[in-house]
């Protein structure tokens, strides 16, 4: 065999990586958009930048998602593709970038078909394809594809002292920073202790340091950009029960349960890395299955990923609350697990490294079952609803407390009836609904010897005739039309109009865009 020859076959697991990729990604080029549980929140936020996402979103520096997010959107946007197609090349962007840059980290210690295993296994890990496809939330599955990106980086600048490693270690820790500022937080001192105690280069350690500090300095205009928790963070801890099924389903009742997020790290994830785990114990990683492999610092790297894997499901659980308290880290994320998407690259090295461990498992038969092993286990999390529904860049209204749902389209339109008029709205809610709320649809004319509008109409009713709020799924696109008999002309008679929702035991109003106020007023036709 010739060296181009050599060269090809230590590449096939890059090959083989890149192709089967293609299946985690390739939902999201299914036409339209899914229903995820923040609904179009990354598509609003894309199309209006700002230093903190602030629409359909509560800002906050620690647990909202920064400008850095949309980067990778706004060439598509420029080139006026569509603000829904930007944000949907971006997510899968995020599953490019983190897989390569998986099989970059690896490869030097685990060889290729190692490394392209574990670059596999982590794009189809069930807490990255819940984020993109049940979540929706374009932060964290940035922050999923820039943090394999600085662990390359820095081992690449360990080996090499190269400035061009060093520069992207850099620009993905900062990306990180301006991307997800809490969980970039969190993962600081396990970086530091990465490149000190696996990488052992002082230089890499002072990169990664001085990168965390500017991450930090970016911050500083910033500080005062801070909204309250829009859940109880203490009751999101994930019940040891819920690795192991589905516990949505299984409990919907219990408080914690409404994220509606599958909390498996899947079975090939778990099973290899124990397997893996006891290959290591027994000083497995001291083999060397090929030639190109570099066995400086395989059992130290090991070593932390393990460690990393058991510390991040321990931080996710109920026993680590009093810890999360103490350290006042609570005020970091929205939810504990989601310290879960900070130890998924270490789930993915110890679980891809088994072909490293054992040479057998390199051999193209059993390396191929262990990718199709993979691929099967995933399918699950691969399942979505889709709409062709186009939304807005700016939705007409936030409403609720917790921005609970989005008012998309609003349109007032004249009936073929005299003096009548119906308003048809679309909405999606983001928060599971407190209560069956009713909303009220009124027109108000101003009456000059009272100086004041006065009610001339008005309709009150459920939303949804056979649908109650308190039945509607998070992120499922809901509309409907409600007609209103005018006893005046409106063309004749400048109208107002008011639709809101309120509780109808009380009568009090859901508050609309922040509190700002509390109903949306339409004029005309």
């Amino acid at each position: 065999m010739n060296s181009s020859d050599t060269r090809g076959a230590t590449r096939l697991g890059l090959w083989v990586l890149v192709v089967v990729s293609i299946f985690a990604w390739a939902p999201a080029m299914f036409p339209g958009y899914w229903q995820a549980l923040e609904g179009f929140v990354p598509v609003f936020n894309a199309a209006n930048p700002a230093p903190i996402a602030d629409i359909a979103t509560l800002p906050d520096l620690w647990r909202g998602t920064g400008s850095a997010a949309f980067l990778l959107a706004q060439p598509f946007i420029l080139f006026g593709l569509g603000t829904v197609f930007a944000v949907r090349i971006t997510f899968i962007l995020c599953f490019i970038i983190g897989g390569l840059a998986t099989y970059i980290w690896l490869q030097p210690r685990f060889g290729d078909r190692a490394a392209a295993l574990a670059g596999i296994i982590y794009v189809f890990l069930p807490p990255f394809l819940a984020t993109v496809y049940i979540r929706g939330n374009l932060g964290d599955a940035v922050f999923l594809a820039a943090l394999p990106v600085a662990l390359a980086g820095y081992s690449a600048y360990a080996q090499s002292h190269s400035p061009g490693a060093a520069g992207v270690a850099v620009i993905a820790t900062l990306w990180m920073w301006r991307t997800q500022a809490g969980l970039a937080l969190l993962v600081t001192l396990p970086l530091l202790a990465y490149t000190l105690w696996v990488e052992r280069d002082r230089l890499a350690v002072l990169v990664a340091g001085v990168a965390s500090i500017a991450g930090v300095l970016s911050l500083v205009p910033l500080w005062d950009i801070r909204s309250p928790s829009p859940v109880e963070f203490s009751q999101h801890f994930v019940a040891f029960f819920q690795f192991l099924g589905n516990g949505w389903q299984v409990a919907p009742s219990v408080p914690g349960w409404q994220d509606g997020f599958p909390f498996q790290l899947g079975f090939p994830a778990v099973a290899f890395t124990l397997i893996a785990a006891w290959l290591a114990g027994m000083g497995k990683w001291r083999k060397q299955p090929s030639p190109e492999v570099d066995l400086t610092g395989r059992g130290r790297l090991l070593g932390f990923a393990f460690g990393a894997i058991v510390v991040g499901v321990f931080l996710s659980l109920g026993v680590s609350a009093p810890l999360w308290r103490l350290s006042r880290a609570d005020q970091l994320l929205t939810y504990p697990w989601q310290v879960l998407l900070a130890a998924a690259p270490f789930l993915a090295a110890g679980a891809g490294s088994l072909p490293a461990l054992n040479k057998r498992l390199a051999c193209t038969g059993y390396w191929t079952a262990l990718l199709v092993l993979v691929l099967m286990s995933s399918y699950p999390y691969l399942t979505t609803d889709f709409t062709e529904y186009q939304p807005p860049d700016v939705p007409v209204a936030l409403v609720g407390p917790a921005n609970d749902l989005v008012l998309l389209e609003a349109n007032l339109v004249k009936e073929s009836a005299p003096d009548r008029v119906e308003l048809t709205v679309v909405w999606q809610p983001l928060q599971p609904m407190r209560f069956d709320y009713n909303v009220f649809f009124q027109a108000l004319q101003f009456d000059e010897a009272q100086d004041q509008l006065q009610v001339v109409a008005q309709l009150d009713a459920q939303p949804l005739a056979d649908l109650p709020a308190t039945a509607w799924q998070v992120g499922q696109i809901l509309s409907a039309t409600y007609q209103l008999d005018l006893p005046v002309d409106p063309n004749q008679t400048q109208l107002q109009y008011y639709f809101g929702y309120y509780d109808w035991r009380d009568g009090s109003r859901l508050p609309v865009n922040n509190g700002a106020d509390d109903k949306v007023v339409f004029y005309g036709p």
